[in-house]
This record gives structure tokens, C-alpha cells and sequence, in this order.
């Protein structure tokens, strides 16, 4: 037999199987999106999601600008409780704000996990005093509850299920700006 007659009577390895599979895994997952997509109704944002005391709570990302590791805070005499200081951030200070202090909690041990979220609003910089970041969650406005108690964190504006975990929609600007000591503070930034 003749080199050419032996590859004639050998089954023919399909090589599109391996294309095929990844071609199939492709459309699962597209399927997938597409049936979660339906699922959630509504306008859907990122939230930015961090920790206080095994609390989570999330705020839009579009108000971020980065986040930082909580470096050297210089305190500020006279400044209001929320405001721990301030830090400089390439040449521009900005007040550093304890989130905890804002929504009630005690006020922030600093650790190795605890982050500043740089966050824009009405044009000023703040940098948010958190436990630690959790993770970037997409939400739909179907997905977002009123918050169950809206007296006892007026900045509080919503709750999200996911999975097990309850995340606290937080409003930044009615955190920050609602306070007059806070707008005085950004103003003297």
C-alpha cells in the first residue's frame, strides 16, 4: 500500500472539534448573559462595594476616581468628627472622610486592608475611609429596595440581595453635602 492509499483509509480527524467546543462553550455562556440580562430589568450602574463592620455597602462607580491604600492621614484641628484628616494626593489635598463616623458606626481602626475610595462630587475630592474594598457589582435599579430603615441612615438610600449578602446603596452626595460642616470642609480644599 502506498503512503497515499494509508492516509485515504484512516479515519480523518476532525480538527474543528476542539473549535467546535470552545465554539459551544462560547454560546453557553453568551445564552447565560443574555438570560440574566432579561432577568434584571431596569437601568444597570456598577457599584464600587466595601466593608464596615461586616457590613457591605455600595456606592455608583461613576462617583469614583480611584482607590488607594490608607496611607499617612494628617489630622486637622478642629475639623469635624466624619473628617479624619486630610492626604495629598499628587499635590492636591483632599479631606479624607470616615465613612463609619458618617453613617452612625464607630469610627475606623486603620489596618493593612482598610482603603481610601477617592470619590468626585460637585466637582470637589473626597477620599472615603473604608474597611476594605469587596468587590465591583453590577446592579439594575430592579434589583435596588428602598432602604428598610431610611431614618436611621439618611445617606442610606437602598438595599440590594445578592446572593446572601445584603449591600446598603449608598447616596455619597447626601452623605457628604447634606452636612454644612462637610461642605465648609471641601470648600477649603
Amino acid at each position: 500500500m502506498s503512503s497515499e492509499t494509508r492516509r485515504t483509509e484512516e479515519p480523518p480527524v476532525p480538527a474543528s472539534t476542539e473549535n467546535a467546543s470552545l465554539l459551544a462553550f462560547a454560546d453557553h455562556l453568551l445564552a447565560a448573559h443574555k438570560q440574566e440580562e432579561t432577568r434584571v430589568s431596569g437601568e444597570v450602574q456598577q457599584h464600587v462595594t466595601f466593608l464596615l463592620h461586616k457590613q457591605e455597602f455600595g456606592i455608583p462607580i461613576s462617583h469614583c476616581r480611584e482607590i488607594l491604600r490608607a496611607g499617612a492621614i494628617t489630622r486637622i484641628p478642629e475639623a469635624p468628627a466624619e473628617v479624619r484628616g486630610v492626604v495629598n494626593l499628587r499635590g492636591r489635598i483632599v479631606p479624607v472622610v470616615d465613612v463609619r463616623t458618617c453613617l452612625g458606626l464607630d469610627q475606623a481602626v486603620v489596618t493593612a486592608k482598610t482603603r481610601l475610595v477617592v470619590v468626585e462630587i460637585a466637582g470637589r475630592l473626597f477620599a472615603l475611609l473604608v474597611d476594605r474594598v469587596a468587590r465591583i457589582l453590577k446592579l439594575a435599579s430592579s434589583q435596588i429596595d428602598p432602604s428598610p430603615d431610611p431614618a436611621r441612615h439618611h445617606a442610606v438610600t437602598g438595599q440590594a440581595k445578592v446572593g446572601e449578602a445584603a449591600i446598603h446603596i449608598v447616596d455619597v452626595e447626601r452623605m457628604l453635602l447634606s452636612r454644612p460642616d462637610m461642605r465648609s470642609s471641601a470648600d477649603k480644599e
